[in-house]
């Protein structure tokens, strides 16, 4: 098939591709299984991939061969193909998906391990990361930046860690590698169609391959994979070349393939902006013009109160908003942007306990481990709160913050309302509310909850905990507005895996 190239380029929104959390294997990208027994070179070509049907390649209408839009559709569907294939060795036992269930709000979909140990299991059997996995839908696809606005935190890149970058040349110690435009092979028009692309979210792409915690496959096999999969003429319409998965080119190949699945996470499917609160506000946009503001027609009182809350007397969106501001006038008049993302982007440490029931070491550094700096101790990148409820059934329960200590919205919330148990808390005095004994360090959710206590920091040095967070004097009422509220986030919209893997 000729496809015509165009050098225009689409705006893509400002999403990305967040794989399971766990730390990846240092230095270069793997490349020990160049001497597995089979040649790959031979196994690639012994293998075409049987012809398929386009319209089993593609979810919608097929576009005309000579679309130019078909370059970047068929881009981000080879990325969706990838998400959802179970590429790891052994055979079949992880893949993106599995981290990030769609139908769990694009996170960790099995509730026995939400409960317990939070980690995501590997490929391998016994292997098990080291920190929750987050969301992968709704990311800022922006490099990370030490000092931003309006507290000069770090803000950007991908992990809770931000250790995908996205920068040429790393800021802080331990950054992964970095896909760059070498992927383009000097033409001007591939860059012009696929550089939006390129960015931490590419880079964290190409880690949980190789990682022997998570899907524990060298990059060429990956590229095999592809090569021999029924959906690999993807690759030549996107690239505009067949897959080259020779000992020269695979390593190429497998970063175009992290490209892909950044593509796919930046697309309208991952990004749908079709929860409660989209469709509320896009009806009163179209009735009320530049006029809009909330209390919204489509939404309940008490999930209009939620909002209110949000924007003002909690003061939640400080951090959880595209554009923080310390002062809201009107918060009626706030949160009026469709593509609010609920999240600045930045790190902070907002006091979380310690979850005795994760993997690994105790506590959790954050970006303070890699850049050794005593004051960055425990700050984790914000998530966004976009499809934080999003859950396949009613009962299931889901992990909260990095490590997943909290297991409800409620109890989150109560949390940020109650967390400065100082002298100077007046509100966890109002709810009575202790600091727990420290001689049990392994307090759960559930055991806190019922003794009417917060523990100690995970990590010490929090400066949100009598700031920002912890003293918010919100009554049970309010709290419940705020979780409510928070409801009304998650998508209407569910992907399913592509026709062709069914």
């Amino acid at each position: 098939m000729n496809i015509l190239m165009s050098g225009a380029l689409l705006a893509g929104p400002l999403a990305g591709f967040l794989q399971c959390e766990s730390v990846e294997v240092d230095g270069e990208p793997n490349v020990v299984f160049d001497d597995v027994a089979d040649d790959v070179e031979a196994f690639a070509a012994a293998d075409e991939p049987a012809e398929v049907p386009l319209e089993l390649l593609f979810d919608d209408e097929v576009p005309p061969g000579r679309s130019f839009g078909l370059q970047e559709l068929s881009l981000k569907q080879l990325g969706k193909f990838v998400f959802f294939d179970k590429i790891s060795s052994p055979k079949n036992k992880q893949g993106c998906v599995s981290c990030h269930d769609p139908a769990a709000g694009w996170t960790f979909g099995v509730e026995a391990i939400n409960k317990s140990q939070v980690a995501a299991p590997g490929a391998v059997p016994g292997a098990v990361g080291s920190i929750k996995p987050p969301s992968n839908a709704y990311a800022r696809n922006m490099p990370l930046q030490l000092q931003c606005p309006p507290f000069l935190l770090p803000c950007g890149g991908v992990f809770w860690d931000g250790r995908a970058e996205g920068n040429v040349a790393p800021l802080v110690a331990g950054a992964t590698p970095h896909v760059g435009l070498e992927v383009f092979k000097s033409s001007a028009t591939l860059e012009g169609l696929f550089a939006q692309f390129l960015g931490p979210v590419a880079d964290q792409a190409l880690q949980p391959f190789p990682n022997p915690v998570e899907q524990n496959i060298g990059e060429k096999e990956v590229c095999n994979h592809v090569a021999k999969a029924p959906y690999s003429l993807l690759y030549k319409l996107a690239w505009g070349e067949k897959i080259d998965c020779s000992n020269a080119g695979f390593l190429l190949s497998f970063k175009r393939i992290a490209v892909a699945l950044a593509a796919f996470q930046s697309s309208s499917e991952v990004n749908s902006f079709s929860s409660k609160r989209d469709i509320a506000l896009a009806a009163e946009i179209k009735q009320e013009g530049a006029d809009v503001a909330f209390p919204l027609q489509g939404l309940t009182a008490q999930e209009n109160l939620g909002h209110e809350l949000f924007y003002g007397k909690a003061g939640c969106a400080l951090c959880h908003s595209n554009t923080p501001v310390f002062v809201i006038e009107d918060p009626n008049k706030a949160g009026l942007d469709p593509g609010e993302l609920y999240t600045d982007a930045a790190y902070h440490n907002i006091g979380v306990p310690r979850n005795a029931k994760i993997p690994g070491p105790l506590g959790s550094p954050g970006l303070g481990a890699r850049s050794a700096l005593p004051a960055q101790l425990g700050l984790h990148k914000t998530p966004s709160l976009r499809n934080v409820d999003k859950r396949p059934s009613k009962s299931f329960v889901k992990a909260y913050t990095h490590n997943g200590w909290f297991k409800s919205l409620e109890a989150l919330v109560h949390f940020y309302n109650t967390a400065d148990v100082s002298s100077d808390g007046a509100t966890a005095a109002k709810f009575g509310i202790t600091r727990c004994d420290p001689s049990k360090p392994d307090w759960t959710q559930a055991e806190a909850l019922a003794a009417n206590c917060w523990p100690a920091p995970e990590e010490q040095g929090t400066l949100a905990i009598g700031f920002l967070i912890g003293d918010l004097d919100l009554t049970v009422a309010e709290e419940a507005a705020i979780v409510a509220y928070l409801k009304t986030l998650s998508d209407t919209k569910t992907v399913k895996p592509p026709k062709l893997l069914k």
